[in-house]
């Protein structure tokens, strides 16, 4: 991979059931490899946490076909989401001036003309901070101290919403995460969207809606926020810090 790559993709893969599998096999999907063909420049990243040997032997065998230099962060344990994330973020220098984020259980739409689909993408991020599937949610009144002790904190009233990109899916530029350091260290698991947003709120970042040809926790027929994960998944998610 060359200095100045287009961007920085970064998959988070997680459990070992056969449903975990065919997400997986979902976002690597042929969209994902044709992305990766006609942009030679792409510096992938692939998580995989307390992923199945099945799951393993996937995530290799097609990176060996479609991604020869992706870095992939595999842990037997599952070290939780923000951990990963950090990890996959430092494993390299990121040379991209955007980060791409996918949970396994988002994937670009099949039947996408990703040359073109990438190129609109592109045009929307260069006018913002953040795209992705914008959503509002009550402002998280527990994590309110925990929000003012962070150094991106600019002291602005907190307000009852706050509007966040969903978490399965969104683009950053890199420098904005450099410079704010995100994820924290004390991240976890759970409503780390809805704090980035509020630091996109505090320190007045932009954060424009864009969906396009993207499946973003969705369920088999490409609905949005529709994914169901079995109760294994739900007994593991933590706390938001590690207060």
């Amino acid at each position: 991979m060359a200095d100045g790559a287009a961007a920085c993709v970064c998959v988070l893969f997680y459990g070992a059931d056969d449903y975990c599998y065919r997400l997986a096999r979902r976002v690597l999907n042929d969209e994902m490899c044709q992305f990766a063909q006609t942009h030679p420049d792409i510096d992938f990243r692939f998580g995989l946490n307390a992923s199945s040997d099945a799951i393993r032997y996937f995530v290799r065998h097609r990176s060996l076909q479609y991604f020869p230099d992706a870095v992939i962060v595999d842990c037997q344990e599952n070290i939780y989401k923000y951990p990963m994330m950090r990890r996959l973020f430092q494993s390299r220098k990121i040379s991209a001036d955007i980060v791409m984020w996918f949970d396994d259980d988002s994937c670009i739409e099949p039947g996408t003309d990703v040359k073109t689909w990438f190129a609109r993408l592109q045009r929307q991020i260069s006018g913002c901070d953040v795209i992705g599937s914008r959503y509002t949610a009550r402002f998280p009144k527990e994590h309110a101290d925990w929000i003012a002790a962070q150094t991106w904190y600019a002291q602005k009233p907190f307000s009852s919403y706050v509007a966040y990109a969903t978490g399965g899916w969104w683009v950053a530029k890199t420098d904005i995460l450099q410079q704010f350091g995100w994820p924290p260290p004390d991240l976890q698991q759970k409503q780390g969207d809805v704090l980035f947003g509020e630091l996109c709120r505090q320190q007045s970042l932009s954060l424009q809606h864009f969906r396009d040809n993207v499946w973003i926790n969705a369920n088999e027929e490409g609905v949005e926020s529709s994914v169901t994960r079995k109760k294994s998944y739900n007994d593991k998610v933590r706390t938001v810090h590690g207060r």
